[in-house]
């Protein structure tokens, strides 16, 4: 039996933008802006996926 695999802890800003349905540009506005923080690993530019959840989140309680 395979074990399941492990959602990403991290992702880079192509990924984030398309888990967003963004452009990468976005995704820098919004780092530029303090609204989604990032990481940099190795010289890469990497989000966290619970940062992603929380931008949504809170766009969401905007909206309503």
């Amino acid at each position: 039996m395979q074990a399941k695999p492990h959602p990403p802890l991290l992702v880079d800003r192509r990924e984030a933008a398309r888990l967003l349905g963004v452009s990468a540009g976005t995704v820098d506005n919004l780092r530029t802006r303090g609204e989604l923080p990032s990481v940099k690993i190795l010289g890469r530019r990497l989000f966290d996926m619970a940062d992603l959840r929380r931008l949504i989140d809170a766009r969401k309680a905007v909206s309503q």
